[in-house]
């Protein structure tokens, strides 16, 4: 396709454009060396086009971080929803989706994961994201966890501390992964159950 004829699509198709094109350049290149220069010459269009649409390489980066957030947070979600009545399972299924998406988003996998933020805007979009996943694990914590951890009365906070620790140790365990793509995402999710259930369970039976 042209740039010129890309340029007459309609707004949000060029929107769409815009994002796919820097998803692709933000995961090859990182995003301190990213530039709108490259972005605009991957989508195909002029940068003042992007300059339409986001008013700044920060802002556009946002956007996808808050997009792909959304997107894998309800690609869990589903799998959870629709995963085996029995906790452990529906835990299992979710770390298995959760990987699934790293594993079929590429692009999203250097953004979520390993490019660290270095832009004031960019690592305040990080946190938030990041909020909001611990605050999902907690909710399925909160409705899933042995039945003896919810009777405590501190749980609350310690669900969601538990969630920390939990999205910590799958977005490190992504990261691990970037360098290890030859590891099966079988082995990835067996691992996390083991550290992360498996310990949950124990310790909601008093062992120390």
């Amino acid at each position: 396709m042209s740039a010129s004829s890309r340029q007459r699509l309609p707004g949000s198709e060029r929107r769409d454009l815009i994002c796919g094109a820097a998803m692709a350049v933000f995961a090859e290149r990182g995003y301190r060396e990213a530039s709108i220069a490259e972005i605009a010459r991957e989508a195909g269009i002029t940068p003042a086009v992007i300059y339409d649409h986001f008013p700044s390489k920060a802002d556009l980066q946002v956007t996808l971080l808050e997009a792909q957030t959304e997107e894998l947070l309800a690609f869990v979600g589903a799998a959870i929803a629709v995963g085996p009545e029995e906790t452990a399972a529906r835990f299992r299924a979710g770390v298995d989706a959760f990987f699934g998406f790293v594993e079929e988003h590429p692009y999203a996998w250097r953004m979520l994961f390993r490019d660290p933020p270095s832009d004031p805007a960019v690592a305040a979009a990080h946190a938030r994201v990041h909020r909001r996943a611990t605050e999902g694990i907690a909710a399925f914590l909160m409705a899933s966890a042995p039945p003896a951890l919810l009777e405590r009365p501190d749980f609350g906070q310690m669900a969601e501390m538990l969630a920390e620790m939990l999205k910590m140790a799958q977005n490190g365990l992504a990261v691990w992964w970037y360098d290890h793509r030859e590891v099966p995402r079988s082995t990835l999710v067996e691992r996390v159950v083991d550290f992360c259930w498996i310990g949950l369970e124990r310790f909601s039976a008093g062992e120390g």
